[in-house]
């Protein structure tokens, strides 16, 4: 049996398995089968236009996690305009290869060079039309003589097992490259992760126009910046959230969000729990003022309503009860199992769920919470 075959025949089993079935076949290639059947089974469902190609080759694994899923890059191609970009932090090309369906020109620029050659010859049978460079970020910008519209960077933790929170803490530094950069480019688009304080970034990148803070099925992935040539202390916040269907988006400002006054409100009749990128954004206030809602408290992020409103950016749900946090009101209700969610409360989602006496499912959805007086609150809710 052939590597070709053995892919075939395999990939829908278990990587753990394979690797078992691997250590009775000593003359096949074991490092290039694993990543080959990791890469299908993660690109069947994060990049479905690659799993179609069979002559894609897969990299190793860590550039499968890092890379962008098919429908993030195909939003993000679309946020920025131009001619020209330049993609300096190439990885797997996922990113480079969207955004060659918008411009004219793409360029593609990857320092590891296994990595480079197999993803310039995916480029080849994607037929997408990319200039591409084996080159770190740090010497293309010093060698480069070309001015591009669009300069697209995604650095990445120096050290994967430590959670980082700045910038200056990512590789490349763009902090410190921000001058070269905007001499390489008209606008910067930055990528980070969504643990990287936002805040704190636009403190150190100054020049921002636009954030987008871009979540997957309510899955936050990805925070972008658009940096350019110009001062900005007040930068437009985008949260979005990508659905099967329309995209949930909700703006805002942080000055507007500081000076944003709210009304507080026992649950009334509908309950609205804002989508992973509202949160992230930490546009709390700006949501309860721009939609028309009550917040339940301060620091308690759920919203409420008499009158149902309609396009809420996340979930909505009908309020049935509201509760005192004991087992003895779950009991007088019958409940046996939920949905549970906590939010600004003392108890873990598995401490609730043991103190009620209650396992997951059903159609009931159940909050528990502190209200504006800071007291413990179970709301039973159905979608």
């Amino acid at each position: 049996m052939n590597n070709i075959k053995f892919i075939q025949t395999h990939q829908e089993k278990p990587i753990a398995e394979i690797a078992l079935l691997l250590s009775k076949h000593p003359e096949l290639d074991k490092n290039h089968i694993l990543n080959q059947i990791n890469g299908l089974q993660k690109a069947k469902i994060k990049l479905p236009s690659f799993y179609k190609n069979n002559a894609i080759v897969y990299p190793v694994g860590l550039s499968m996690e890092q890379c962008s899923s098919e429908q993030t890059a195909i939003y993000k191609s679309k946020l920025v305009a131009g001619k020209s970009i330049v993609d300096l932090t190439g990885g797997f090309g996922v990113d480079a290869y969207f955004f060659s369906k918008q411009f004219v020109e793409t360029t593609y620029v990857e320092q590891n060079t296994e990595l480079y050659n197999l993803v310039k010859e995916n480029f080849k049978n994607l037929n997408a039309s990319i200039d591409c460079y084996n080159s770190s970020c740090e010497d293309f910008l010093k060698n480069n003589t070309k001015k591009f519209d669009l300069a697209y960077i995604d650095p990445s933790r120096r050290d994967e097992t430590k959670r980082v929170f700045k910038l200056n803490e990512c590789t490349p530094n763009v902090v410190e490259l921000l001058p070269q950069l905007l001499k390489t480019a008209n606008q910067i688009l930055i990528k980070t992760s969504p643990l990287l304080d936002i805040k704190q970034s636009l403190s150190d990148l100054k020049n921002v126009s636009k954030v987008w803070v871009i979540s997957a099925n309510n899955d936050c992935k990805e925070v972008l910046y658009l940096v350019g040539n110009f001062a900005n202390t007040n930068p437009e916040i985008i949260a979005v959230n990508l659905t099967k269907t329309n995209p949930e988006i909700f703006s805002l400002n942080y000055i507007d969000e500081e000076n944003s006054v709210v009304d507080y409100s026992l649950p009334l009749n509908f309950l609205y729990e804002p989508n992973a990128s509202v949160l992230k954004a930490g546009g709390f206030k700006s949501l309860a003022v721009q939609v028309g809602l009550k917040k339940i408290a301060t620091n308690t992020h759920l919203y409420t309503s008499t009158l149902l409103v309609e396009n809420f950016p996340g979930r909505t749900f009908k309020v049935d009860h509201l509760l005192d946090y004991n087992a003895k009101s779950i009991k007088h209700l019958g409940l046996t199992k939920a949905n549970i969610s906590t939010r600004n409360f003392p108890d873990s989602v598995e401490q609730v769920k043991k103190k009620l006496k209650l396992t997951d499912g059903g159609n009931v959805y159940l909050f528990a919470m502190r209200d504006a007086n800071d007291k413990p609150l179970l709301i039973v809710t159905s979608k």
